[in-house]
């Protein structure tokens, strides 16, 4: 099994109290307000100064069942590693005084997440394939995604079902569907109906599935959800669909901060090429191992800008701190050493990826189009929060459910 960014994991296993009693220079420079915390000087100077990040005591670790094996086989380098990455996640101990954490095998961040955020996560992988549960190819796909934050499916999704959706989303961009609403913010800051100058600007058609049978098919396509079951355990509910003809033109961004739901770590999404994706077109970038960095708190408590405007938050405040959220993003990409990566992706290919992973549209081309589709999703047993407000209806797509915020007044055409 991968083991991620080293620095994520050592952040979880991090003793700040152990790091200011071992070192009282640190304490010392805490109290004068010289440092911030312990682990800001733990990662950007006692790391290399070889300062321990945690009260470890290797011959008791060592007792551990498979841990000895472990480092005799290579997976880990060090027992001390072993407990940063695997250890930890399954209750072990640094040291024989040193209190169980409560939250060992929980998601690390407080507002949960999918089993595969859980600090066990590699373990049942890895059991549910011992016990028959996934095959190889899953544990591989499961590995990866709770490694990155994401998974890519080459050609998940069969060339007619793509040429299918393209005849109802080429239709949407001439204006096809009376209907449907776009979101452009360089025309206007409300939702509006197509017209000519959409094909000019970075633009959304807004839950473009409520329109088209063939896109319903395509965000429900055997490979996607079949990997959904996987990280959701339960068939999917499809809360939006966001139609591109280019790209987004995005900064970077989690999805968690604007599509709220009632569990609000507790979703992805996917991203469908409608076509080869040309470097110079918008293309979609993300950086892997970011839906592990340490929350962002809106109003200083809540994952989604949403929910911190449900409890009193004003417009004026919501927009500072997301300004200030995408900020921290860049500030925290670099401090954890995480690298951007570009998806080129060809006609079928198919992107999903957790609601944490920090990823965002490149610059957009006005002679190359992009054409795709992006769809969130969460366990049908889930509901977004827009639910509360708006009283979508939802409707049955074999065994899955979706439905849309945008036109409660019409079914969706079948």
């Amino acid at each position: 099994m991968a083991h991620g960014n080293i620095k994520l994991a050592e952040l979880l296993a991090f003793d700040a109290e152990f790091y200011c009693r071992r070192y009282p220079d640190i304490a010392k420079a805490i109290a004068a307000g010289d440092l911030s915390d312990a682990w800001h000087h733990y990662d950007r100077h006692g790391r290399e100064e070889g300062r321990s990040l945690c009260d470890f005591d290797e011959k008791f670790y060592l007792s551990y069942p498979g841990v000895a094996k472990a480092i005799a086989g290579k997976q880990v380098e060090t027992a001390l590693r072993h407990y940063i990455v695997h250890g930890r996640g399954r209750g072990y101990l640094p040291n024989f005084k040193a209190v169980r954490p409560n939250d060992a095998a929980a998601p690390a961040s407080r507002f949960g997440g999918l089993w595969i955020d859980a600090g066990d996560a590699p373990d049942r992988i890895k059991g549910r394939l011992e016990t028959g549960q996934i095959t190889q190819l899953q544990a591989k796909q499961l590995d990866f995604f709770l490694t990155n934050g994401y998974v890519i499916l080459p050609s998940a999704v069969p060339a007619p079902a793509i040429d299918a959706a393209i005849v109802d989303f080429d239709k949407a961009f001439v204006g096809g569907f009376e209907q449907l609403k776009f979101e452009a913010p360089e025309i206007s800051r409300e939702n509006i109906a197509w017209r000519p100058l959409l094909t000019t600007v970075p633009v959304k058609a807004l839950d473009i599935h409520h329109f088209s049978p063939a896109i319903r098919r395509l965000m429900f396509a055997p490979a996607i959800a079949a990997f959904l079951a996987l990280i959701f355990e339960n068939k999917a509910l499809a809360s939006q669909s966001l139609g591109f003809l280019r790209g987004s033109a995005q900064e970077g961004h989690q999805d968690s901060a604007y599509v709220p739901y009632t569990l609000p770590l507790k979703f992805a999404a996917s991203w469908v090429a409608l076509e080869d994706v040309s470097i110079g077109a918008g293309e979609l970038f993300y950086y892997p191992g970011s839906h592990r960095l340490p929350d962002y708190l809106y109003s200083g408590r809540y994952k989604s800008i949403a929910e911190a405007a449900r409890m009193g938050g004003t417009p004026d405040q919501m927009h500072t701190q997301n300004r200030q959220h995408v900020k921290s993003l860049e500030e925290v990409v670099q401090r954890f050493s995480l690298t951007k990566q570009v998806f080129a992706a060809k006609k079928g290919d198919v992107l999903i990826w957790h609601s944490d992973l920090i990823h965002g549209g490149h610059p957009v081309s006005q002679d190359i189009t992009r054409k795709s589709v992006v769809t969130h999703y969460c366990p049908k047993h889930v509901a977004p929060l827009y639910s509360e407000t708006h009283h979508p209806t939802f409707y049955e797509h074999d065994g899955h459910l979706y439905t849309s915020s945008h036109y409660p007044e019409f079914p969706p055409i079948m």
